[in-house]
């Protein structure tokens, strides 16, 4: 059934401005088409515990994402407001989050707002997998529904984790470079290799950097991994940050980002110092950038989710949890590592156009 409101689904939030990179002020994100928007907090409605008051009768789940900067989070509202224009009514969805992965603060404080207008549940992707387990666990205590999508909290007390193992599927990029090494004829062993990061405090984004590197040197223990670079989740610093290893390391041969913008400034340095074909390259997640990027060579490949599904599956978890219905608690979310061989496949291309 989500395929099928798919491309209704991205039409009408589209129209309505929830643009790939959008986002307004910190703190809130451009509105989908019935969604109540603001800090996170549903207005109205509500009774104590989660319980969807009679007037409307329809589940009100509040949605934050990490960052309204990212187009990957933008795709996370997308499947959100999806299951919300397939309930007929019978949800409806608000969405907010900080403008930047790196607001944690901000994240926290709308989140402990949207607890406070005591929704019929709660999808979160949280920055930290500390700051907000007290907001969450208050959650929980009230009888909100918490369903967490992407990093895993420090805490058991949530309704559903959905999730990708991300040091398995970062460690697919390693087995992948290695094979394009092999095709390319470059040697790697005593060569190097690095890491490009974009946050030091994510658990998600160590994981997705300790699977990489584990696996590469796993399969060539020879090469010689460069200490990883920490870029603020900022393109330009990424991009900074590989055009100076470039320079500094006439052998480096590999390059991995953990997320996509992470991988749109190895991209950009790369195409500027003409390193297509010579440095694989690889990163987390999709944008137009990396998709043009593997079209160019610039990028080697890019490990993809499904973050619509994502948002869609995690409303609905938090319905039907919030009904009394028993729900999965930890669900691992597969993942596509997508390359120019497989770039135009049908199934790929739902992947990074979700809709179309």
């Amino acid at each position: 059934m989500r395929k099928r409101v798919w491309a209704l689904a991205m039409a009408a939030v589209m129209a309505a401005g929830l643009a790939a990179c959008g986002g307004d002020s910190a703190g809130t994100t451009t509105a989908a088409p019935q969604a109540d928007v603001g800090t996170g907090a549903p207005q109205g409605g509500q009774a104590e515990g989660g319980q969807t008051e009679a007037a409307g009768g329809a589940s009100k789940v509040t949605v934050i994402i990490k960052a309204t900067d990212s187009s990957y989070w933008q795709t996370v509202l997308l499947g959100a407001q999806a299951a919300a224009d397939a309930s007929n009514g019978q949800i409806t969805v608000t969405t907010a989050g900080p403008a930047s992965e790196t607001d944690i603060d901000e994240q926290v404080t709308i989140l402990e707002n949207a607890v406070a207008a005591g929704p019929d549940g709660i999808v979160i992707a949280s920055i930290s997998s500390e700051a907000t387990v007290p907001a969450v666990e208050d959650a929980v205590s009230a009888g909100i529904p918490v369903v967490t999508v992407d990093n895993k909290l420090a805490t058991d007390q949530y309704t559903q984790h959905l999730a990708t193992d991300h040091y398995a599927a970062a460690a697919t990029a390693a087995e992948d470079m290695v094979q394009q090494w092999k095709a390319a004829g470059i040697d790697p062993a005593g060569k190097k290799a690095a890491v490009i990061s974009a946050d030091s405090g994510s658990a998600v984004n160590q994981a997705r950097c300790e699977g990489f590197a584990d696996k590469l040197q796993e399969l060539v223990p020879d090469i010689q991994l460069i200490q990883t670079q920490y870029c603020d989740n900022d393109i330009a610093k990424a991009q900074d940050a590989v055009d100076n290893l470039i320079l500094a390391n006439e052998d480096l041969v590999g390059i991995f980002g953990d997320n996509n913008h992470m991988g749109d400034g190895i991209a950009n340095s790369i195409a500027q110092n003409d390193k297509a074909g010579s440095i694989m390259a690889y990163a987390f997640d999709s944008d137009d950038t990396e998709i043009a990027a593997i079209k160019n060579g610039s990028l080697t490949g890019i490990v993809v989710q499904d973050p619509f599904g994502m948002g869609y599956d995690g409303v609905l978890a938090a319905v039907a949890a919030a009904k009394g219905e028993s729900v999965e608690h930890d669900i691992v979310a597969a993942t596509t590592l997508v390359t120019k061989a497989n770039l135009e496949e049908a199934d790929v291309q739902k992947l990074l156009y979700p809709g179309k």
